[in-house]
């Protein structure tokens, strides 16, 4: 159990060393920038959506325990099975509202960077013959 025990341990340290790459952005083309962020909307969505589907199960699992808390006595949760499922669809929804938020998070955090980075590729032009290019009107 031990030996099993320490490999994964090592195995998830390696692995945690490998993530540990980070990106810089001033390296990176224009087309390269435009798929990191399309990456990060993807991740930012993707949080967005198991925070939200996860916070509903978390609600109407605990609301459902505790319903059958107050209908059922405590000795006869022993033979019934609800209670049980109703424990995991809230567990489950906690879990996954803990692994949507920070996705949610990192992925606004990547797109604000990445249009940043962006914003050297706008190059307005100069001595330029276009009447009115360039000009920006804003209310």
């Amino acid at each position: 159990m031990k030996k099993v025990l320490i490999l994964f341990l090592l195995f998830g340290i390696v692995l945690n060393l490998m993530a540990q790459d980070k990106i810089n952005l001033d390296t990176l083309n224009f087309d390269q920038l435009n798929l990191y962020k399309l990456k990060a909307v993807k991740m930012r969505n993707t949080g967005a959506i198991m925070a939200v589907t996860g916070g509903t199960a978390l609600i109407i699992g605990v609301n459902l325990v505790l319903n059958y808390m107050k209908t059922h006595p405590f000795k006869d949760w022993g033979s019934d099975p609800e209670p049980g499922i109703y424990s995991i669809l809230y567990m489950c929804g906690a879990a996954t509202t803990i692994i949507g938020v920070p996705l949610l998070i990192i992925g606004n955090n990547r797109i604000t960077k990445a249009e940043i980075a962006l914003k050297k590729f706008d190059i307005k032009p100069t001595n330029s013959m276009a009447v009115g290019l360039g000009i920006k009107i804003s209310f």
